[in-house]
């Protein structure tokens, strides 16, 4: 006797959800039993996804969905048309993030409402998971180490993958982090290779000097552009764009880690790392008020890991160690300051000129993170 067949389960109800504070919110209930899982600063990070706030959304079209059934949160994706993409790159990209889904049925009827929302505003393609665009928080954790995820980094179970490539999305590109601690480097090695390029380059390292912000922030823009202009889905932040973030990373930043290179007096590279703010995130539960904020603030004396998020020369100064004397620059100052690992995150698995230098001071592979694509067309 053959068994009942069973009745398809009703689709969920997909709903905008305009509010920045309960859409970041709405992640918790996904992870309540993963003890990896580093929530939300809600307080903190609410301003990146307010359109009123964030200067993204003046060049950008963007939405936030959240999938109920019977009142209940059972996923969550937002969606954006980045004008100031589709001019860079010269094509018409639409893209998903914050992917959250209980299971594949939902993950599949997300990532359908977003196909189908991006191909009504233009695309040609779906890409993600992108948090806004690639200046953000990107990627599919697909393999690595376990554990915490570093500061602005992403966290996710295994079958997401499974569940984005059944619907219908391929790999596009891999993002790598790289890892290494104090036990692991060869300092005295490092050292030599240090000297021998400073010689080599006449490079001259020199701390940012937070008490001329401002005027730094304009030295670091143009390196922005410069450095990155040609990488694969690299969107070029305008200038209140790339302040924005800079004031708000400044509230964790630490200034024996953020770097300028200079060759004759004139800025050529630079490096900024920050300890890893997830540490306290965690300790507080994501939540500041009304007394978390003392939680989060004792949890970030006990950091000893930090996350270099920004590394990079200009073409023309490339492929003469100035990477390597950067990173140099930032572990011997860290070990100084009493952190004792780093990860170096995120770089694009072909990207050579800077995976080599590193590897070369001792760094490895050790988290590998995912965009998918598929076409619209």
């Amino acid at each position: 006797m053959n068994a009942p067949a069973k009745e398809p389960r009703p689709a969920a109800v997909i709903r905008a959800v305009p509010q920045p504070a309960r859409f970041l919110d709405l992640q918790r209930d996904f992870y309540r039993d993963d003890p990896d899982y580093v929530p939300p600063i809600t307080s903190a990070e609410a301003w990146a996804i307010d359109r009123r706030k964030n200067p993204f959304f003046q060049h950008a079209d963007v939405e936030f969905f959240a999938a109920f059934t019977n009142d209940r949160c059972v996923g969550r994706i937002s969606v954006c048309r980045d004008s100031l993409h589709d001019e860079f790159h010269g094509d018409r990209i639409g893209f998903f993030g914050h992917f959250e889904a209980r299971d594949e049925q939902v993950a599949r009827q997300l990532l359908d409402h977003a196909s189908q929302w991006c191909q009504k505003r233009g695309a040609t393609a779906l890409r993600g998971p992108v948090d806004l665009s690639t200046n953000y928080k990107c990627g599919l954790f697909v393999e690595g180490d376990a554990g915490p995820p570093v500061m602005m980094m992403p966290h996710n179970p295994p079958s997401y993958g499974a569940w984005i490539e059944h619907a219908g999305l391929a790999k596009a590109k891999d993002l790598l982090a790289l890892h290494v601690t104090g036990d692991t480097i060869d300092l005295r090695r490092v050292d030599r290779i240090a000297d021998h390029l400073r010689k080599k380059t006449n490079a001259v390292m020199r701390p940012l000097d937070l008490r001329r912000f401002d005027a730094e922030c304009e030295i670091l823009w143009d390196l922005y552009h410069r450095i990155w202009e040609r990488n694969w889905g690299f969107v070029p932040m305008t200038r209140p764009e790339f302040t924005a973030q800079a004031k708000d990373l400044k509230k964790v930043a630490h200034p024996e880690l953020m770097h300028i290179a200079e060759v004759a007096g004139a800025p050529v590279g630079f490096v900024v790392a920050l300890p890893d703010v997830n540490v306290g995130a965690r300790a507080c539960n994501g939540r500041l008020l009304p007394f978390g904020w003392w939680k989060f603030l004792r949890a970030m004396r006990t950091v000893r890991l930090i996350r270099v998020i920004t590394l990079g020369v200009v073409p023309e100064w490339r492929r003469v160690g100035i990477e390597m004397l950067l990173m140099h620059r930032v572990i011997r100052r860290g070990l100084d300051v009493g952190f004792r690992a780093c990860e170096a995150s995120w770089i694009l698995e072909d990207n050579r000129d800077m995976l080599g230098p590193l590897e070369t001071i001792g760094l490895r592979t050790w988290r590998r993170y995912r965009i998918y694509e598929k076409s619209l067309r």
